[in-house]
């Protein structure tokens, strides 16, 4: 017997031993999935075979390739959330010392080398709020599409393995099927390949993640900071960051 009706057959292959009717809708399904009808099977059995092990084999090559690019975009990823997270980190250092600079009270303070005003430091740190803003906003989409890719990177592992096993089943246990002429174990063979088949299918059909390159297009310019935004500003001038990062800071342009 064909293990576990190439692997996906599960309770469906049991049933397929004794209902005539789920029999019926089987053997349509699979012949819509594999073009082969019921007779075509029984009349040459060593060409399904050899089609289904070759229809598998692709599948097993371009999930391959699905999961090497989806590999690949990881790690750009990866990179794309280091260099934000320096950004951030980096502005988050300006802005605190602006912040401290604030606080002395005395103007024109200097800040890196360069005298500001009250006024243009408020206008500095306004901008350096909206810069932190894409930032955070950034790393946000970026672990989303992070988390997705790992998801999508185990389903295609698994389905890897799956196909894998099916096709060492099948050549093993090839010479039996033929005997048999696809009859008993055939039978939980024509119930397993259309479930395959087709979630191979719907694997490669979707793509792995948003690709990195629309993620940087959807993060634009940041905004020039105008005078609604100076209510945050003055917070955070006066209160610091919170734990939630810019997007904690009160702000009338915001609201």
């Amino acid at each position: 017997m064909l293990a576990s009706g190439m692997v996906l057959g599960g309770a469906a292959v049991g049933l397929y031993c004794y209902s005539p009717a789920l029999r019926a809708v089987v053997n349509q399904t699979a012949a819509q999935a594999t073009g082969w009808t019921e007779s075509a099977r029984q009349a040459d059995p060593a060409g399904y075979i050899e089609y289904v092990r070759r229809q598998l084999r692709d599948d097993l090559a371009a999930i391959r390739d699905s999961r090497a690019q989806l590999q690949s975009e990881q790690e750009r990823l990866n990179a794309l959330q280091q260099t934000r997270q320096q950004q951030l980190t980096s502005s988050g250092r300006l802005l605190s010392g602006f912040r401290s600079a604030w606080q002395t009270g005395e103007f024109p303070v200097v800040v890196l080398g360069q005298s500001y005003s009250s006024e243009q430091l408020q206008s500095q740190v306004a901008l350096l709020l909206e810069e932190q803003t894409g930032y955070e906003a950034s790393l946000q989409r970026i672990r989303e599409a992070q988390e997705a890719s790992t998801e999508r990177l185990r389903e295609l592992t698994v389905q890897l393995e799956t196909i894998g096993t099916s096709l060492s089943l099948l050549d093993t246990q090839k010479e039996l099927l033929i005997s048999e002429r696809l009859e008993t174990s055939g039978g939980q063979l024509v119930a397993g390949v259309d479930a395959l088949l087709n979630h191979n299918q719907e694997l490669l059909s979707v793509g792995p993640v948003r690709p990195l390159d629309d993620l940087v297009a959807a993060e634009g310019t940041p905004a020039v900071a105008g005078s609604r935004s100076m209510a945050r500003v003055l917070e955070y001038l006066r209160n610091g960051l919170p734990d939630a990062g810019v997007a904690g800071l009160t702000s009338a342009a915001i609201r």
